[in-house]
């Protein structure tokens, strides 16, 4: 495989990470909006309803999984991204040299 062939799939790869990263963040935003949304929405409750009401019983901890889950994922794809920008920039430093 010559030179300018992986620079290539690198940069498709970057590329490919770049959208992935989009994603996963519009996925974060959307998990995280749900989330509060959920708080304020018990928070709001009567003090009598809040007291009796177990978290159990509440969408909260499938909302704090699926945040935990995006910020997971998130975290993964921009480390796949900067991993890749970083050796895309190595190697085109080193195809002009």
């Amino acid at each position: 495989m010559s030179f300018n062939e992986k620079i290539a799939k690198l940069q498709a790869a970057t590329d490919e990470a770049s959208a992935q990263v989009t994603v996963a963040k519009e996925a974060l935003d959307l998990a995280t909006q749900q989330l509060a949304g959920c708080k304020e929405k018990y928070r709001n409750l009567p003090p009598s309803e809040q007291e009796s009401l177990q978290v159990n019983d509440t969408e909260l901890p499938e909302l704090l999984e699926t945040q935990i889950r995006a910020k997971n994922v998130y975290n993964t794809v921009v480390a796949r991204h900067a991993t890749n920008q970083k050796y895309l920039t190595a190697f085109k430093a080193k195809q002009q040299q």
